[in-house]
């Protein structure tokens, strides 16, 4: 039931070949976007997923009960969509609870004959927002790190590199760094994953 591999992204320059399958074109553009995307069928077997999924799953120890509850949301959602005498809708929200990490899901069934005869649905999970205002706040109590290291911290953990974290909270690079060294000396690590070990070993 779990995933069958992860299926190998199309560069974008080859976007313009004609001759491209329309699966790989929708592969390479979900690789572009922060949530994690899964492709689920009809059996509710998970398919292909994303490097941004992957990365979920790393940092996320129970990373294999996300899986299933995914696969779990999906043979649901399709038991509404088939064996609902009414029109069902063909998209949904639902949140879905790992340990003590909420992640909110879109379900989206493709239209049919997109990505050939089969059924599937496409997958965008993310993260609730109040869940990352907790690390901080977490960060915060337990280090004693300011208000923006914390930030900074957060950032690192959702995986952003130092230059993206300087754009995101509009500040140089230079000062990404320092709070970055004064995160490790106030948590006693000696880097990133090890910032992310703590803080996962801390049972947020």
């Amino acid at each position: 039931m779990l995933a069958q591999g992860t299926y190998a992204s199309v560069p974008l320059a080859a976007l313009t070949s004609k001759r491209v399958d329309r699966f790989d074109c929708l592969a390479a553009a979900l690789d572009e976007i922060n949530e994690g995307a899964v492709f689920l069928n009809g059996d509710a077997q998970l398919i292909w997923h994303n490097r941004a999924f992957d990365k979920l799953l790393v940092e996320n120890r129970e990373g294999h009960l996300l899986v299933v509850a995914l696969i779990e949301s999906v043979a649901s959602f399709y038991q509404e969509l088939f064996d609902s005498s009414r029109h069902a809708v063909e998209s949904s929200v639902r949140d879905v609870t790992v340990g003590r990490i909420e992640h909110e899901v879109h379900f989206t069934l493709m239209p049919a004959g997109m990505l050939g005869e089969e059924s599937y649905v496409l997958c965008l999970v993310k993260r609730s927002a109040s869940r990352w205002s907790s690390y901080e706040e977490h960060l915060r109590q337990t280090w004693g790190l300011t208000e923006r290291e914390a930030q900074v911290a957060v950032e690192c953990l959702k995986g952003n590199k130092n230059l993206e974290i300087a754009g995101r909270l509009r500040i140089s690079v230079e000062t990404v760094n320092k709070h970055l060294d004064k995160v490790y000396q106030k948590a006693n690590v000696r880097g990133r994953a090890e910032l992310a070990s703590r803080l996962l070993d801390a049972a947020l």
